[in-house]
């Protein structure tokens, strides 16, 4: 039977990863922009006249390859399930929204969404690391980046790098660019880490004590 530890990791990747879901289609209706990856994303598949959970899954596919060759221990059922999952959660509750109430939401509920959306995905990124399941192919592009170099590029500069480039590609194909775009890129880290101390780890430290999750650039 499965320990009761890996129970609630697993819980807490499922749950983080729908958190996730959820906060991308807030950004995605409060119109102040995405994260980079979504960003890029929403650019690309606009552009393409595809849906967003469809082109999101065919696009992690091949940056798994990439993932795969060089950091695939960092690899596991979390991955699969946010790679999977983050685009078709947001595209149905984008949609159900619009099912709903039709037009888009007026300034005021977009600025809500907009703080809402904040909080979510600290809570969703917090748990979901913490869980130390696999990460998700775009996560491991700056694990990626640093192996590559050598360890010449420092893991916040490769992940600098990614999301400017997201950013960059999203907008060029008439993604919406704003200040969450901006909070996303570069002010959630110290949020995800709190939530990551304050929720996640102590939910972990119950039974056993929690293990940051590390991932090994030699192997």
């Amino acid at each position: 039977m499965m320990h009761l530890f890996d129970m609630r990791r697993i819980l807490m990747m499922v749950i983080g990863n729908l958190c996730i879901g959820i906060a991308v289609s807030l950004l995605r209706l409060s119109h102040f922009g995405t994260d980079p990856f979504s960003t890029m994303n929403l650019g690309v598949s606009g552009f393409l006249d595809v849906s967003f959970g469809v082109y999101q899954l065919i696009f992690n596919l091949f940056i798994l390859i990439i993932q795969f060759i060089f950091v695939r221990n960092a690899i596991g059922v979390g991955t699969i399930v946010n790679m999977v999952g983050i685009g078709f959660i947001s595209d149905f509750f984008v949609s159900g929204y619009h099912e709903l109430f039709g037009t888009s939401p007026l300034f005021v509920t977009r600025s809500v969404f907009l703080l809402i959306s904040v909080v979510i995905v600290g809570i969703g990124v917090a748990l979901y690391m913490s869980a130390d399941l696999g990460i998700s192919p775009w996560d491991a592009m700056p694990l990626v980046i640093q192996k590559i170099s050598h360890n010449k590029i420092p893991f916040i500069l490769a992940r600098m790098m990614a999301d400017i480039l997201g950013v960059a590609i999203g907008f060029s194909f008439g993604a919406i660019v704003g200040i969450a775009t901006v909070i996303m890129a570069f002010g959630i880290g110290p949020l995800v880490q709190y939530f990551r101390n304050h929720l996640a780890e102590p939910l972990l430290r119950k039974n056993h004590a929690a293990s940051p999750a590390s991932f090994d650039l030699n192997k």
